[in-house]
């Protein structure tokens, strides 16, 4: 404390002197009479603990508490892998001498399931440990689902991760300029033991089960990868004692404290990591950060978002030179979650030294800090014999994982009442009726107390954590409010639905928020006590060099290109038409992989897709560009400004990693003017829960939706349907000029076997019999059913107002980081088909993507070419999307169009089969001269229907009249025949 408080005066009267900014002052972490409120933090917390959690049925917590009087055992038991009993639809494959193994391993496929049979002496909780091998795959995390007895115990043991392990593939390089090269990744398996427990860290133990005495069966059914399992293990968790207890031991066992010892390692040289997009990353916010330079890449730190979720760890391996006890600091920086703790969990040679060490705190601060790791009576000491030592640590969600289980499963239950108050007034109440809700739903001001009095609770234990008002608590607060109002005065909640709906949504904001823990570090210091530990922050002579170079820097440095990183023979220039963080990503893969295998050096540059057409016409383009929409590549080759790619040798290997539904919208007389990158189409959502409530099956068919949709207008529930939103209310102007087809008409088009064009693209199809067909039907559902013209898919899928839809495939990534309370509760299938003359059923739909093109004008066409066969391969495309995935979280998962990289994206077995089977149905929308009217003259006369009430017939009649027109026109335009 004296040490941080003369830092602070002499800071301050640093910063007087020189009239700077109170910005830079580093403040200590600890402040006087912090005990005190330690101690009252704990005892409220310890008063309140037991009635916060989620104690929903089927859920762990309520599993614990029903089976809380049982005994747990002393007892170990342990099954040997070889000795399963039984397998279904999997063939294990016993390995009878593996390296490291007690006895015979048995290796698990990822799809089908095995059991052990095992006899328990005595009834009462246990433990379940794993010693596993990761068996090499597809590159992604191990899912199983645990049954005992041929049941799942909990919700939460049908979701079980087991991590592989990855290590930096070789040492840190510079290139020409003296910048720090990425390092690739690379697999690094070793023998595991983990007891089973939660993979997203809502549990902060591992879990326990009750067996029964006697016969047991043990089963672990493959949910994605296979898994090498040594043996199973049935006993207890040994349980860390807190500090005291050690600190006494010290004293007893005769621990000195070590003398003038120091040991830095850089948190860039971390030796193992859970996850292959944890890898070194540059910080140049200051320049004490190790090691450092003004304009050159350093890859400096590691973690970020990168390291956020539960269960991520690194190791790092240090030597000391002598026994004794030791002080441990870690340099951080958590600036990416204002108001909020990040936590981890530390262990040393694979154990808990203590307690304490469960649940490090790294508190928000915009600057670098040094945690030296200790409480407020001082440094914690470390006992540490001589040589190399692993120290490991792991992302925790620590005292926020009781509050996020009790605010998922208040969002759950505030939903529910939502949906039966909707039940009554329906989604859009009249708000000068009295719906009398506390007599018809007898239920409702009970529950909104109770949800008040469990949101209370959590806000004062956020509040206790943070050390104060926080806002991480504004959301809770204003919900917090409203349901008390609501409560007191239930004749107001019909008009205030609305907001009742937002406020709870918002509550998912919260909670995904809060799930995450970056963290970077830069540097772990194992000292000895008589050593002091580094200053974090730079000094103020440092910053203000460091600010001084930066800004003179900015005008000659184009952050936004990113430039080859060797000088080959040939280089070529990439534009991008996505983001800088994507960019990055790019040129790490091209510095590990394409320049160093082809001597082609690429220069990076993000623009916007406007300029790259202005560019193209003036000559002035790049080599290649990615990803531009589908209706893209072929508008540029009618003007002569892409190339034909399917010219180019090997071509037809290159088209073969994609379904071909992913080549139409590029092919146009006879050539090919993109490769496709990315690939999406629909698919149906439904909310498991909601369906089983009402009684209701998915449907198959389009008669099963036509019958679904009255029973859930019954209960003023909702079906979903893709709709493009108008950007002007009651007018036709569209974001976009090329608005999409829609994919609703689509679907129910192609199922029939109808087309959007005839006559090889010369004229529209959407005045056919078919066409006009399915443009009925498609209106009926919403002239006669009555459907809104504007949904918010996400937010009312996770209220359950709309508890089924259609929407694009990537609505999974939304829809699993916005509504993580329904995890388990959701899920999805492929779309309702048209049923044939033989009972098959036909499921087509169409597809959107984006595509690579090269440019005509461009001087190095092999190299661009190579370059383009290289970033559609399966082995970049699969890294490039696991690399978005950890830069951006589950939102972040890339529908690669290369089929073979979708297999090796972290999807469960079950989620693949489903998007393999209606990818199979995915139909390519042609690109034709002219072709952007035809979307927009689609939604056009569909709105004519639905809004201003004319014949359908006659509306999509009208409207081919004006895309024929414009066909006509183009192709003359173009040279096109028209004849």
């Amino acid at each position: 404390m004296g040490s941080g408080k003369q830092t602070f005066k002499g800071m301050k009267i640093i910063l007087l002197a020189a009239m700077c900014s109170a910005s830079l002052l580093a403040q200590s972490p600890h402040t006087e009479g912090e005990s005190d409120k330690e101690v009252y933090a704990a005892a409220a917390w310890e008063a309140e603990a037991g009635s916060l959690g989620n104690y929903a049925k089927g859920g762990y917590d309520h599993y614990l508490r029903q089976y809380q009087d049982m005994p747990r055992p002393d007892r170990e038991t342990i099954l040997q892998g070889e000795d399963f009993s039984g397998s279904e639809a999997m063939e294990p494959r016993i390995v009878a001498h593996m390296d490291g193994a007690s006895g015979g391993a048995v290796e698990t496929g990822e799809t089908g399931s095995i059991t052990w049979t095992v006899e328990v002496k005595q009834e009462g909780l246990y433990g379940i440990a794993i010693r596993y091998y990761p068996v090499a795959g597809k590159g992604s995390d191990i899912d199983r689902e645990l049954l005992i007895n041929g049941r799942s115990p909990f919700s939460e043991s049908r979701n079980l991760t087991f991590r592989r392990v990855w290590a930096s593939d070789g040492e840190m390089e510079r290139d020409d300029r003296g910048n720090d090269m990425h390092l690739s990744q690379k697999e690094s398996p070793i023998w595991q033991e983990a007891f089973l427990q939660s993979s997203d860290g809502r549990h902060n133990t591992p879990y326990l089960f009750h067996f029964r005495e006697g016969i047991n069966t043990i089963s672990l059914v493959s949910a994605r990868e296979g898994l090498l399992i040594d043996y199973i293990a049935l006993k207890q968790w040994e349980e860390a004692v807190e500090y005291d207890s050690v600190a006494a031991s010290y004293e007893g066992n005769g621990y000195k404290d070590a003398s003038d010892v120091f040991v830095k390692v850089q948190g860039e040289d971390a030796k193992l990591k859970s996850s292959q997009v944890i890898y070194p990353m540059m910080d140049r916010s200051s320049p004490a950060t190790e090691p450092y330079h003004m304009s050159q890449i350093r890859l400096n730190t590691i973690g970020g978002y990168n390291w956020a979720e539960a269960g991520q760890w690194l190791t790092w391996e240090i030597e000391v030179p002598e026994d004794g006890l030791y002080h441990i600091g870690i340099k951080y920086l958590q600036s990416f979650q204002r108001g909020m703790t990040s936590y981890r969990r530390l262990y040393i040679d694979g154990k808990l030294p203590f307690r304490e060490m469960d649940s490090i705190a790294f508190p928000f601060s915009s600057n670098w800090s040094m945690n030296r790791l200790g409480d407020e009576e001082g440094a914690y000491k470390f006992y540490l014999s001589k040589g190399r030592h692993e120290i490991k640590l792991e992302v925790t969600l620590g005292d926020m994982a009781l509050l996020l289980r009790t605010v998922e499963s208040s969002v759950l239950e505030l939903n529910r009442i939502y949906r039966r108050i909707i039940m009554v007034t329906g989604t859009v109440p009249d708000e000068y009726r009295d719906y009398q809700l506390d007599e018809k739903i007898p239920e409702l001001v009970n529950v909104l107390e109770e949800q008040a009095k469990v949101l209370e609770s959590v806000i004062r234990q956020v509040e206790l954590i943070a050390g104060g008002n926080s806002d991480r608590t504004a959301t809770l607060k204003r919900l917090l409010y409203q349901l008390r109002d609501m409560a007191g005065h239930p004749d107001t909640i019909a008009r205030r639905l609305e907001t009742f709906k937002s406020n709870t949504s918002s509550l998912g904001d919260w909670i995904y928020s809060i799930n995450y823990m970056p963290l970077s570090v830069d540097y772990l210091v194992v000292a000895s006590p008589d050593r002091s530990m580094p200053k974090a922050r730079a000094t103020l002579w440092q910053r203000m060099k460091h600010s001084t170079g930066a800004f003179f820097l900015s005008f000659v440095t184009d952050f936004n290109q990113l430039s080859a990183a060797k000088e080959g023979d040939k280089k070529i220039t990439l534009w991008m038409t996505q983001g800088l963080d994507q960019a990055k990503i790019v040129k790490r893969l091209i510095d590990e992989s394409f320049t160093p295998n082809t001597g082609i050096g690429v220069d990076i540059q993000v623009v916007n897709e406007p300029v790259l057409l202005q560019a193209m016409l003036a000559g002035r383009g790049p080599d290649v560009s990615f990803a531009l929409p589908d209706d893209k590549p072929v508008n540029y080759a009618l003007r002569g400004g892409v190339e034909d790619l399917s010219k180019f040798p090997g071509y037809q290997e290159v088209k073969s990693r994609f379904h071909e539904s992913a080549v139409v919208p590029y092919a146009f007389n006879g050539g090919t003017y993109g490769l496709p990158v990315r690939q999406s189409f629909p698919v149906l959502f439904y909310r498991k829960d909601i369906l089983e409530e009402l009684n209701l099956q998915v449907p198959e068919t389009w008669d099963d939706v036509f019958q679904m949709i009255p029973e859930l207008q019954k209960q003023n529930l909702l079906f979903g349907f893709p709709i493009q939103i108008l950007i002007k209310l009651g007018s036709n102007v569209q974001d976009n000029a090329a608005l999409p087809v829609n994919p609703a008409f689509g679907m129910m088009l192609f199922q029939n076997d109808g087309e959007l064009y005839r006559d090889d693209g010369m004229r529209s199809a959407l005045d056919t019999e078919k066409a006009i067909k399915t443009f009925m039907d498609w209106t009926e559902l919403y002239t006669t059913y009555k459907l809104p013209l504007a949904t918010d898919f996400t937010n009312r899928f996770r209220s359950g107002e709309m508890p089924i839809g259609i929407d694009d495939y990537e609505r999974f990534n939304i829809i699993s980081i916005a509504a993580p309370e329904l995890k388990g509760l959701w899920d999805f299938v492929p779309v309702p088909g048209t049923r044939q003359p033989d009972g098959s059923i036909r499921r087509d739909v169409p597809s959107s993507g984006a595509a690579a093109v090269m440019l005509s004008d461009s001087k190095q066409k092999e190299a661009s070419w190579a370059f383009l066969d290289w970033w559609t391969s399966a082995e970049v495309q699969a890294k490039y999307s696991l690399e978005l995935e950890g830069l951006f979280g589950p939102a972040g998962r890339n529908p690669a169009a290369t089929i073979e990289a979708v297999a090796r994206i972290p999807w469960q077995v079950k989620d693949y089969n489903t998007l393999m089977e209606q990818w199979e149905w995915a139909r390519g929308i042609p690109e034709v001269a002219g072709g952007y009217f035809t979307g927009r003259h689609l939604d056009n006369a569909f709105r004519s229907v639905v809004i201003s009430n004319e014949d359908p017939r006659e509306a999509i009649d009208l409207y081919t009249r004006y895309i024929n027109d414009e066909i006509k026109k183009k192709r003359k335009e173009f040279g096109l025949p028209v004849e």
